[in-house]
């Protein structure tokens, strides 16, 4: 079964992740744009196009192991590409494209037109926790 959680922003993701512990169930974080005001679409067109991918392969994973998917948006798009971004310069985070599927505790990730393969996502979700 997935669990979903929902984070937005920088603060609200350093605030949710600092008592966060790698545990039995993988937890995954997808990294996205921001979703506009006026729309349930993100900014990014990347993040949009790879969603229903990702969702394809979360439903089938969700009754085969318990897992934790959090969706972390980003913020919009020019405090996304400031090449300062915290979300780019974070040690743990690293992130260069959105969107990124990333195992937490992990160098583990899928980045950009990797998450439009539904197989490549189906490889991560099923990791074994080793590195």
């Amino acid at each position: 079964m997935v669990q979903r959680r929902h984070v937005q922003g920088y603060e609200n993701f350093l605030e949710f992740t600092k008592d966060l512990k790698v545990t039995e169930n993988p937890i995954f974080m997808l990294y996205t744009g921001t979703k506009l005001p006026d729309t349930t679409k993100s900014w990014c067109p990347d993040c949009v196009e790879a969603e229903p991918v990702l969702e394809q392969a979360l439903e089938a994973a969700d009754s085969s192991q318990e897992m934790q998917l959090v969706v972390v948006e980003v913020g919009d798009r020019a405090f996304w590409k400031d090449q300062n971004c915290p979300f780019r310069t974070n040690p743990i985070t690293k992130l260069k494209v959105l969107p990124t599927l990333a195992l937490w505790g992990t160098q583990k990730r899928l980045e950009g037109n990797q998450l439009l393969q539904a197989d490549l996502i189906d490889m991560l979700l099923h990791e074994d926790g080793e590195d």
